[in-house]
């Protein structure tokens, strides 16, 4: 008996020992289960983090990206509004210097007197653009192809450029006084001159008498040329506003003869208005070269004056003397404002020679004095004609203009 149970004893200590191993094999498989599933999860969370992550990081230079191109784009529109309104202020400021520089040209009698002459030619260059019948006249003007439309339109604008020729010729009522009274100066200032001559002439030596003679000689036929052009122009403008009273019918004779006589009197005084003025301007331009030359030659030889002068020579006129400095810039100054005055004058005499020319061969057609056949009919043709007289308008409304911005 005692060793059956001391049998059974040790039966049920190795099955509770098997049990017990069991029980810790299958604890620490449960254990390792959950390390490994616990690695696993974690392991996941990390990748999906750092996937996370990636896609924000992404997100940011995405972000970023579009914030810079939204401020490039922004910058660009401010610029191109800044453009945009520094052009139409651009814009604005030149048309009010435009406005403003016409509205002081349509200030002077001369001013709208040319001002008119130029409408008027280029009414009747339009006029006889519209009577030409090419489809070129079509496409320019934007009429139907109606001839009946266009002569219309032809007749109106050769009726404006009449009703013009007559209030230009109301414009210069009494502007022949103007010039009598500067022929009256004019002969004033000639006799104190001669007086003045006459008195250097007195109290010069014998030696200087041959140069001052020849010097005064040249003076007394340029005044003298100045005188006429003067007097020729009072004349005309006389005679102008006869023709203009004989145009509205104020007066007017039976016989066309006679009437033409007066108009025929006055183109002639024009021509040798013409006549005198183209060589006076041409005497004015020369002069004006000359003085010209004469002040870039003493500014060239100022110039290397002070380029011949040493260096201490220089730092001490240039410690020395501040108010020659001053001196220097306002002298410089000087020099390019002179230089721009005697190019204008210059410019100025040219186109008064171009006008001149054009109004004397108007003029010498007009009295049938040009004795060649072709030549007359070429400048008799109403194009040609027209194309002239409106380049003569033209060339005293650029003279004005420039007078007008520079008052």
């Amino acid at each position: 008996m005692r060793s059956l149970r001391f049998g059974w004893t040790r039966r049920i200590t190795r099955d509770v020992i098997i049990i017990t191993r069991d029980t810790e094999r299958k604890k620490k498989r449960v254990c390792l289960h959950v390390m490994l599933s616990s690695l696993a999860s974690r392991t996941s969370s990390s990748a999906t983090k750092k996937k996370t992550d990636g896609e924000d990081d992404d997100d940011d230079v995405d972000a970023n990206a579009k914030a810079t191109k939204s401020a490039e784009d922004e910058e660009e529109e401010d610029n191109d509004e800044k453009k945009t309104k520094s052009n139409n202020n651009d814009k604005m400021s030149s048309l009010a210097e435009f406005l403003t520089t016409f509205s002081k040209l349509l200030e002077t009698r001369e001013g709208i007197d040319k001002t008119l002459k130029t409408v008027k030619y280029a009414s009747v260059l339009s006029a006889l653009v519209l009577t030409t019948n090419t489809d070129k006249t079509v496409e320019i003007f934007s009429l139907a192809s109606d001839p009946k439309t266009r002569e219309r339109t032809a007749q109106k604008l050769r009726k404006l450029a009449k009703s013009l020729s007559l209030s230009r010729g109301s414009l210069r009522l009494g502007k022949f006084l103007k010039f009598s009274l500067q022929c009256r100066e004019h002969l004033a200032l000639d006799a104190a001159r001669e007086e003045e001559e006459e008195e250097e002439k007195d109290n010069d030596d014998a030696d200087d008498d041959g140069s001052r003679f020849r010097l005064s000689s040249s003076k007394r036929q340029r005044r003298a040329l100045e005188f006429l052009a003067l007097f020729a122009e009072a004349t005309y403008y006389f005679l102008e506003q006869g023709v203009w009273l004989q145009n509205v019918g104020v007066f007017r004779s039976e016989d066309a003869a006679k009437r033409k006589e007066l108009k025929v009197l006055a183109m002639k005084v024009e021509f040798f208005m013409y006549a005198t003025s183209i060589p006076l301007r041409v005497v004015e331009w020369r002069d004006l070269d000359g003085r010209e030359r004469a002040a870039r030659e003493k500014k060239n030889e100022a110039a290397a004056y002070e380029r011949s002068m040493s260096t201490s020579k220089r730092l001490l006129s240039f410690i020395s003397s501040p108010q020659k400095r001053g001196d220097e810039v306002g002298d410089r100054m000087e020099d390019t404002k002179s230089d721009g005055e005697f190019a204008l004058a210059k410019a100025n005499a040219v186109k008064s020679i171009v006008k001149d020319g054009l109004d004397l061969v108007l003029v010498t057609s007009d009295l049938e004095w040009i004795r060649e056949r072709r030549a007359r009919d070429f400048v008799a043709n109403e194009w040609v004609y027209s194309t002239l007289s409106l380049s003569s308008a033209l060339i005293s409304i650029s003279k004005l203009w420039v007078k007008a911005m520079r008052a």
